[in-house]
């Protein structure tokens, strides 16, 4: 299985006898889980942003393990009760730490062929949970066929099918929706458990539960509209709590799915205005999109935040080619045509086009072609790194990309002649192969021939 070459050999594998039982309340580990979040960069989730505290049940015993002081016999007692049943044992804490503290995927199923008969709800949610952080999308399919990983998949849908309400908590549930869905697995049965469940405890959800379930169903393309719904109505009253990204995420998912709560989107477009110092641009960006997707005008939303897309910000922010192109399609599809937006975003992208993927360049010509903008610079690198890049181009992309260029009138000579360059040596190719095959079937009947010869 996938590795990502971390040395593993300082963490156990087994269960210590001696381990600290499980007392409730304490968060202490929120901050590994924190920095192994998908997308993370310097701690904090790039997807869910400040949501990281996802698997912290368990997390209590790392303060002790850290300062070597036990918890006092007081302390836990006042403690709160835990969030699922009842307080698990020492093995499921220690189950949690393997699973928490597992590097690569091979780790994590070790930890799930020596101890699944142990696991419980907590434990199996964290183990699909890891493998959903750490697994690289080439290898999912591999992680899907392995016997161990079955067994978690079959575990977890009789788990939803049977548990009671209220065992599985937000928490719980807004971690399954995302796990399933970047492993790939959130099918219609799931779907289905999942969502009864989600209905239920739908006004214990915080805002990243939220966010999280509501992103995970949107990618997955099952939309509940009941639970969307109730979603939406619990979103609305909670929605002054919301970060930003939570804000762009839960606005993104309702657009791709398909369901537009127009009093939710302006409702999350006047909190926007307001905080907007908060909003940095991959928040600011995928908001936009996200309305011009739904085809919901804002014309102060798109004015607010135009003001803030300068070269400075925008070459500086992480994903710069995700956010510019984007801004583009948001701009352009939503019919706001601003000068000094799309000189930005042109003069971004000129200087960091290497970065940009072949698609990306293909959707950034389009967007611009739409807006009906010229921007020379832009064009004359874009028309260069095909030609260099042309082997990397899917066909539809290539094709798209032309079409923008004709339809400014932009001249397309030099990736027309970059494309006949590297049609020529193939054709060359193809005729000495058809050559060497009609030479070789020549001469297999010339020995026939022969043999045919001698017989006689």
């Amino acid at each position: 299985m996938d590795s990502d070459g971390d040395d593993e050999s300082q963490m156990p594998s087994t269960l210590d006898p001696t381990f600290t039982d499980f007392a409730p309340g304490d968060r202490s580990l929120d901050s590994t889980l924190d920095s192994s979040a998908p997308g993370s960069e310097g701690g904090s989730s790039l997807i869910f942003g400040r949501g990281g505290d996802f698997l912290s049940k368990y997390s209590g015993v790392q303060r002790e393990l850290d300062t070597g002081k036990p918890r006092s016999r007081k302390k836990a007692e006042a403690a709160p009760p835990p969030r699922t049943g009842h307080a698990p044992d020492r093995m499921h804490v220690q189950l949690n730490s393997l699973l928490v503290h597992s590097r690569t995927v091979d780790k994590i199923l070790q930890v799930v062929e020596a101890h699944f008969d142990s696991f419980n709800a907590v434990n199996l949610i964290t183990a699909l949970h890891r493998l959903a952080t750490i697994a690289v999308a080439a290898r999912k399919g591999a992680l899907r066929r392995d016997a161990r990983f079955k067994r978690l998949k079959h575990r977890l849908s009789d788990t939803l099918r049977n548990a009671d309400t209220g065992v599985l908590k937000p928490q719980d549930l807004s971690n399954v929706a995302w796990a399933l869905t970047k492993l790939g697995l959130l099918n219609a049965v799931l779907c289905g458990h999942l969502s009864e469940h989600i209905m239920r405890t739908i006004a214990e959800f915080e805002p990243v539960n939220l966010s999280m379930t509501l992103w995970a169903f949107a990618r997955s393309g099952f939309l509940d509209e009941k639970l969307f719904r109730a979603a939406a109505t619990e979103v609305k009253r909670q929605l002054p709590d919301f970060q930003p990204q939570q804000i762009a995420n839960t606005i993104w998912a309702m657009a791709k799915s398909g369901f537009v709560d127009e009093e939710l989107f302006l409702a999350a477009a006047s909190l926007t205005i307001e905080k907007l110092d908060e909003f940095q641009p991959m928040n600011f960006s995928m908001l936009l999109y996200s309305f011009a997707l739904a085809k919901v005008p804002h014309p102060q939303l798109f004015e607010e935040v135009g003001k803030r897309c300068t070269v400075s910000a925008l070459s500086k922010a992480t994903s710069s080619p995700h956010i510019v192109t984007n801004l583009a399609l948001a701009f352009s599809d939503a019919g706001v045509i601003n000068g000094e937006v799309f000189d930005a975003l042109a003069l971004t992208a000129s200087d960091a086009l290497s970065d940009f993927r072949c698609q990306q360049i293909s959707t950034l010509m389009r967007a611009f072609a739409r807006a009906g903008v010229k921007h020379d610079k832009l064009f004359k690198k874009v028309s260069e790194a095909v030609v260099l890049r042309l082997a990397e181009f899917e066909q539809p992309d290539l094709q798209d990309l032309l079409a923008a260029f004709q339809s400014l009138g932009l001249s397309t000579s030099d990736i027309g002649r970059a494309i006949q360059i590297s049609n020529t040596p193939r054709k060359e190719s193809d005729l000495k192969m058809r050559s060497f095959a009609a030479i070789f079937v020549v001469a297999i009947l010339v020995v026939l021939y022969c043999l045919r010869l001698r017989t006689h």
